[in-house]
C-alpha cells in the first residue's frame, strides 16, 4: 500500500516522551537533540522472501539460499539516510572533516545539512543511537537488521528493485548512481553524495534505498540459512558488519539490486557509507536481552 502521499506529522517533545495518542499506524516526525527533526515511516509486520534466487540476473552466491523471513513486530524507519545536519545536531561533531587540518573536506564532499552523514563507521552509528536513547530515556533507537532493511526496501515487491525489473530506464529516477552523477571519469572527484529525498521513494515512502550512500545494518555479515526465520539477527559473531543499498560510487548496475549485500569492518568509514535509524514502537521499547536460538532466530526476554 502506498502511504507516502499522506504523511502524518506528529511532533514529539525534545525529551522524546512519546504521548499516549501516538498510534502505531502513523508516520511521524520527532524532534532531535540540538533542534532539528527526523521523519519516520511506519513499517507493518509481515513476511517476505529474503535474498535472490539462483536465476536472478547477476545473482551472487552470498545472496542465497533465498528463504522466508517473518518480521513479527512493526517499527518506524527513517524516511531518509541520516543527514549531516541531523548528525551535527545530535553529536556536535563533523566526522567528514579532515582531522589533520581541521577544515579540509574529505574527498570533495559538499558541506550541506541535507546531504547524508558519511565517513561514519558502524561504531560511530552506535554512538549516534546511544545519544538518541539517552535523550529519550528509553531503548527506542538502533540500526535496522539486514532482514528489516531488505524487508523495508522491498516494500512488498518481489522484483530486483522496488520499482520493478526495468533498471536501465527506471533506476535513475529512484537513485543517485554513478551514471547520473558522472559524465566522465574526470568528474569522479568533483562530486559525491547528493541531498536526500530528491529521488522517488519506494512504495512505502522510503527514499534512497537504492543508491546515494550505502547503509550500515546492525548485524554481522554471514551466510544465509535455507530455513524459514523469525526476526533474524544474523550470526552471533563475525568480522564485518552488513552494508546494503548501493551508492553514488557504485559502477555496476547489479550492485543496486535489493538482494546485493556485503560486509565491512565495523571501524571503517568512507565517503559513500551512511546509515538510517530504526525506531521501535513505544510499547516494544522495553530493554531486552536477545538470545540466539540457532542461526538468526531470536527470543527476547524482558
Amino acid at each position: 500500500m502506498k502511504r507516502f502521499g499522506n504523511l502524518i506529522r506528529v511532533s514529539i517533545t525534545p525529551t522524546f516522551l512519546l504521548v499516549n495518542a501516538l498510534s502505531a499506524t502513523q508516520d511521524i516526525t520527532v524532534d532531535l537533540p540540538g533542534g532539528t527533526t527526523m521523519s519516520f515511516v511506519w513499517i507493518d509486520p509481515g513476511k517476505f522472501m529474503m535474498g535472490s534466487s539462483s536465476s536472478e540476473w547477476q545473482h551472487l552466491e552470498n545472496e542465497g539460499p533465498q528463504h522466508e523471513v517473518s518480521i513479527s513486530r512493526g517499527f518506524y524507519l527513517g524516511t531518509t539516510e541520516v543527514t549531516q545536519g541531523q548528525w551535527e545536531s545530535v553529536m556536535g561533531t563533523e566526522p567528514w572533516m579532515d582531522h589533520f587540518t581541521g577544515n579540509a573536506v574529505r574527498d570533495q564532499l559538499e558541506l550541506n545539512p541535507v546531504h547524508p552523514a558519511v565517513w561514519v563507521s558502524w561504531s560511530d552509528a552506535q554512538s549516534f543511537m546511544e545519544a538518541l536513547n539517552i535523550a529519550s530515556d528509553k531503548s527506542l533507537y538502533r540500526l535496522p537488521t539486514e532482514a528489516e532493511w531488505e524487508y523495508s526496501a522491498r516494500a512488498g515487491t518481489t522484483t530486483m528493485w522496488s520499482f520493478g525489473d526495468d533498471y536501465f530506464n527506471q533506476l535513475k529516477k529512484y537513485a543517485w548512481i554513478w551514471p547520473n552523477l558522472y559524465s566522465a571519469v574526470a568528474d569522479y572527484n568533483t562530486k559525491g553524495a547528493q541531498p536526500v529525498a530528491m529521488k522517488l521513494p519506494n512504495p512505502w515512502g522510503l527514499h534512497d534505498m537504492h543508491g546515494n550512500v550505502e547503509e550500515w545494518c546492525q548485524n554481522w555479515f554471514g551466510s544465509y540459512s535455507i530455513d524459514s526465520q523469525i526476526d533474524p539477527w544474523g550470526p552471533k559473531e563475525g568480522t564485518n558488519r552488513v552494508v546494503r543499498g548501493g551508492s553514488f560510487r557504485t559502477r555496476k548496475w547489479e550492485q543496486y539490486r535489493l538482494a546485493f549485500r556485503y560486509g565491512i569492518y565495523l571501524g571503517n568509514g568512507n565517503n559513500n557509507i551512511g546509515f538510517r535509524v530504526l525506531m521501535m514502537e513505544p510499547e516494544s521499547s522495553t530493554p531486552t536481552v536477545l538470545k540466539t536460538q540457532g542461526w538468526g532466530l531470536i527470543k527476547a526476554e524482558q
